[in-house]
């Protein structure tokens, strides 16, 4: 386990200490798929407290009987009685079950709205369709592991953006650039690199964020720092290594810089312009990258 600051200790030690959890998590969360969460619940607990067992085969067999399917098959594999489900309870859920970093999660939600952002991206300027997500009942395991204090903020689809919608101040810069810019170079990327991979589309997507940000450049920079990891599983924490790790070098000739003092020694408007070049080189290695693969097939 990793340190929890005083003020969180007993909390944390309800949900994570004992035999089964203690705390009011279930009692918050209920709504009408009580069941099904509870299922996600214990699987997401047993994983968290033994990282060296996968329970995905566990929580299978488990959605498999929840769903009345007759045979065991991967949970990815359970996508439509998943969705059928959702729809008979009358809420909104991500199109199936998939994983996030190592485990597979669980985001549904009790309200949405439709509405339209313009806004640029770098020199571009983009206009998408965002979904503004509300009354979560579930953001995920990130959520459980964390008591509330991470989760997700949004994604990006082909055809739209998807917002939590209380996890921002729509006028400021973690909406504008942090989530907006963030998604929207998914956005760009599904469309100018088919197939790309995860930690692909977060490196370049961060590197975006690095190009525009103004007042929460050295808050950002610290974030990723703290939350880097090369050797992660999870997309967001390798994608956090790898841009901190190209400015490192690019700044300070050194694999990583991690002390945030000397960061704050550089003009925002300098790493805004390093970034940016990141990104445009990145762009023309995945060009040329993505050319050579389409040739190769032909």
């Amino acid at each position: 386990m990793q340190y929890v600051p005083e003020r969180l200790a007993p909390e944390f030690e309800q949900r994570f200490r004992y035999a089964n959890d203690q705390s009011d998590y279930l009692l918050k969360h209920s709504s009408g798929i009580d069941s099904l969460l509870f299922i996600f619940h214990r699987y997401w607990r047993k994983a968290l407290l033994d990282s060296t067992k996968n329970y995905d085969g566990e929580l299978a067999k488990e959605l498999c009987h929840f769903f009345n399917v007759a045979d065991t098959i991967p949970v990815d594999s359970l996508n439509a009685p998943f969705n059928a489900y959702i729809k008979s309870k009358n809420y909104y859920a991500t199109d199936g079950i998939g994983k996030v970093g190592k485990l597979y999660d669980l985001l549904v939600w009790r309200r949405q709205t439709d509405t339209t952002y313009s806004f640029h991206l770098n020199k571009e300027h983009l206009k998408v369709r965002v979904v503004l997500m509300q009354q979560f009942i579930s953001l995920g395991w990130e959520e459980y592991a964390s008591l509330g204090k991470f989760y997700p903020g949004g994604w990006a689809l082909k055809d739209a953006l998807y917002c939590v919608s209380d996890a921002y101040d729509k006028k400021s810069e973690k909406f504008l650039v942090s989530y907006l810019a963030h998604e929207g170079r998914h956005l760009k990327d599904y469309a100018l690199f088919p197939g790309i991979e995860g930690k692909d589309l977060e490196y370049r997507a961060k590197l975006t964020e690095l190009s525009m940000v103004n007042n929460m450049m050295y808050s950002l920079i610290n974030f990723f720092i703290k939350n880097s990891n090369k050797n992660s599983v999870n997309d967001h924490p390798l994608a956090n290594y790898n841009v901190m790790s190209a400015l490192s070098k690019h700044f300070f000739h050194k694999e990583f810089e991690d002390d945030l003092s000397q960061w704050k020694k550089l003009p925002v408007k300098q790493i805004n312009k390093a970034a940016y070049h990141l990104l445009k080189a990145n762009t023309k290695a995945m060009r040329n990258l993505y050319k050579q693969q389409q040739h190769d097939k032909a």
